[in-house]
């Protein structure tokens, strides 16, 4: 059984999940509950909430207001995390500093990097140097010459 974040395990209607690459935002909503929603979604009256599943990495990239309230830098990498006592969403920074879903800013904007059982990554995570294929290329014809001598 996946888990999947609180307001979506215990409120499971119309629910989207999380997917690598996605660009997602944190939107205020009824009683002063956030949501995750999809970037698209941040203005609109009625978004189709997100769910981020536990241990799900993602890339925050904070406003410079915001990186003056959270004491942050323009981008910070942070993992999302189920706590089960108390219930709560909470993301973990690489310092060990922990925000709750419910302590972010409604606008801050972030990236999906990697959903944990899915194969697919970020391209921001599946960016190779250049070298590499230029490596592999120049392999393949010395290994087909050396192989045409047999």
């Amino acid at each position: 059984m996946k888990l999947m974040c609180w307001f979506s395990a215990e409120h499971a209607n119309n629910i989207e999940d999380a997917k690598a690459g996605q660009r997602l935002g944190i939107k205020k909503m009824h009683g002063d509950a956030n949501w995750v929603v999809g970037e698209t979604d941040l203005e609109a009256p009625r978004p189709c909430p997100v769910c981020l599943i536990d241990q799900t990495r993602v890339l925050f990239r904070f406003s410079e207001s915001q990186q003056a309230s959270l004491h942050f830098g323009s981008e910070a990498e942070a993992v999302f995390r189920m706590s089960k006592h108390p219930k709560r969403d909470i993301f973990e920074f690489a310092d060990g500093k922990q925000i709750t879903l419910g302590d972010l800013p409604a606008g801050l904007i972030f990236d999906v990097l990697a959903v944990p059982g899915s194969e697919q990554l970020s391209g921001v995570l599946n960016m190779e140097p250049a070298v590499n294929d230029e490596e592999e290329t120049e392999k393949e014809p010395f290994l087909a010459r050396l192989l045409a001598h047999f």
